[in-house]
This record gives C-alpha cells, structure tokens and sequence, in this order.
C-alpha cells in the first residue's frame, strides 16, 4: 500500500510495538544501572516477565502491546470504531487464561473473569481496578486515534467509552490519555507538524488548578515541553525530567499517566518525531521504560511513518510475535495496520453513504 495515512498507521504500531519489545528488559531500572549494563542500550534483548515463567526471545512485545491487539481485533471484526462492549466480547472470544498468564498482568486476568460473569456492563468493569491514573490509555490506545484518524471528536469519545473497562471513572487516565491521543490524532493528518502535534495537546490540556496541586495538566505538559525543546541531544533530557518524576507515583509503580504522557511528548518534540531516536531515548530513560518507549515512538511512527524505523527491527518483532505461542494475535506489524486500514476504510464508506443520503433530502 502506498497511502500516505497507511503509512502513518504502520508507522504507529510499528513504532509503538519496537519500543515496547526493547524497553521490557530494563523496565524499572534506573537510567544509570542501564548505562552501566549497556552504555546505549539500541538493540534487543531477551527478557523475563512474572517470576520468569517464560524467557522471552529478541523481539519479544509485553502486556500493553497484548491490550492494543485486542482492540485492533475488536475494531477488524467491527469494521468501524469500538465501544467497551466490543472490545470485552473480543476478550470472551479470543483470550485464554492459561495463555494470558504468560502475557498480561494478574489485572488482565482478573477482568476478564468478571467480564465472564455477564453481571457487570463492560463499561463498569474499571471500577473493579484496584489503582487508577495508570498509563493504559497512553501507552496501549493507539488503535483508538487511528481508527479515528483525523477526527478528534471521535477519539475523545471512544477514549471515554472504552478507557472504562481498564479505570475508574476519576481516573486522570481519561483527561491525560485524551491529551496524549489529540497528538496522535493531529499526526495523522498530512500537513501536521511537531508544532501542531503539540499544540492539539496543550489545547485538550486544563489550566484548572485543583485544591493541592500546584501546577494545571498544561503546566505539567508546558514543562516537559520546555525541557524537550531546549535539549541540544534528545538524550540530554533524561535527567532533568527524571529528577522531576523520580518517585512511585502510584500503586503501581512509575506507570502514572502525567509522567507518561509529558515525557512521550516532551522526546517527541527533542527528537522531531523521528522514531529511531524516540525509542532509543525511551529506553534509556529509566523507570517505565516500555510504556514510555510504545508511547513516545508510537506517537512518532503517527507522525513520521515508518521512514525513520530500521527495517531490521520490524523484522525482529514480527518474527518474535509470529512465533509467540502465548501471545492473542500473531499478526505481523503490516498485516495489523493493513487491518486497521481496512476498517477506516469501511468506516469512511458509511460515512459518504450517510452524507449521501442526507444529501439526497435537502
């Protein structure tokens, strides 16, 4: 395929899938003890997740990645876009407990046996989360803003509906993931810029500041920018952003939906939205390391396409995920996004047949 928004889409999951695989391994680690261990980490490595139950190969995604191809399921099948609902009867159809145990967090199995129990609506299940502000609507979202490429509106909807079977109504996971999300929406439009990227970000961001907290959502997001604007080496960042989120934040720990979000933006401006150096920086960051590389290179790849992805490790996820026999999909990267194309696709059909129709009565 040769469309330019194809390309963004492919991009996205690309990015987002090579972040995920190569910042596992030193999840959680200071950005120190990966200096030490690595120089530079740039390549992959196998890793071990829950206990070491499984060694995971080269190439190897985790469970954020699991949760995006469950929603890219959902919508191929739908052939449009998803609510909560479609996506928890994706989860009853395709997810093995067994599988998942290898795959997902404790979490993930433990909605999905309430989802089965058909007495919760599959937009209530979030409240059965022990801890919200987590980074899911970040870091695992991006099939939502491509299947609403271009459409904001949309994204914020979907982001609202379908966000409630991972948190909590209060959850800040909703205002900062619609943040995040705006971004990936505006870069997949032609004409976007790393300017204009930002800037939809800042417009979905509040001023409000609450009783306690110092700074609004867009002071906390002005902030990082200011950082990553500044920065003569992307990699020069890291510190000055760590001393400022150098603390567990939640119950679950550095996986906070700000942090996330202001870093994933603040190396998207430092590197111009250049994927290769987004997930390079990511995962050498420290702390959440794959969750801030699937968001800040995922949000790049909507940007920039697969121009600046070495094609060598498309080729090492891809190979990793056909052969992962715990894994809820073995699509290769392409094959995802050509789904996803597909739908929106589908989605664009039935929307000029309904302008059509309303045409056609005026």
């Amino acid at each position: 395929m040769s469309s330019k928004l194809f390309d963004k889409i492919y991009g996205c999951l690309a990015g987002s899938r090579v972040g995920s695989a190569m910042g596992a391994p030193p999840e959680g680690w200071s950005m120190e003890k990966i200096a030490e261990k690595y120089g530079v980490l740039d390549t992959f490595q196998p890793y071990a997740h829950y206990g070491g139950i499984w060694d995971r190969p080269p190439g190897s995604t985790e469970d954020g990645i699991e949760r995006q191809k469950l929603m890219i399921t959902a919508i191929i099948e739908k052939q449009d876009r998803i609510t909560a609902e479609d996506l928890v009867q994706t989860w009853i159809k395709v997810l093995d407990p067994e599988k998942m145990k290898y795959m997902t967090q404790p979490f993930d199995r433990d909605i999905l046996a309430v989802a089965k129990t058909g007495r919760v609506a599959s937009g209530q299940l979030g409240e059965f989360m022990g801890f919200a502000d987590v980074n899911t609507t970040a870091r695992s979202f991006h099939a939502i803003p491509l299947i609403n490429a271009c459409d904001t509106e949309g994204m914020i909807e979907d982001v609202y509906n379908v966000g409630r079977v991972y948190q909590p109504s209060h959850s800040d996971g909703f205002p900062g993931g619609v943040i995040f999300n705006a971004a990936v929406v505006e870069a997949t439009r032609p004409n976007s810029t790393v300017d204009s990227v930002v800037g939809e970000a800042l417009r979905h961001a509040s001023t409000e500041r609450t009783e306690g907290i110092k700074r609004s959502h867009k002071e906390l997001i002005e902030e990082a920018l200011d950082i990553g604007a500044k920065a003569k080496d992307p990699m020069d960042i890291r510190t000055e952003l760590n001393e400022i989120y150098n603390t567990k934040l939640t119950a679950y720990a550095f996986s906070n939906i700000w942090e996330n979000v202001a870093k994933a933006l603040a190396i998207f401006v430092a590197t111009g939205g250049n994927v290769k150096d987004s997930v390079i920086v990511s995962i050498n960051f420290g702390r959440d390391t794959d969750c801030l590389a699937a968001s800040a290179a995922g949000l790049a790849g909507a940007f920039s396409g697969t121009s600046t992805i070495p094609p060598e490790w498309i080729e090492t996820v891809d190979q990793a995920t056909t052969q992962n026999p715990y894994t809820n999909a073995q699509r290769t990267i392409k094959q995802a996004a050509e789904g996803l194309y597909g739908a929106l696709q589908n989605k664009i059909k039935k929307m000029k047949a309904h302008v059509d129709l309303m045409e056609s009565q005026i």
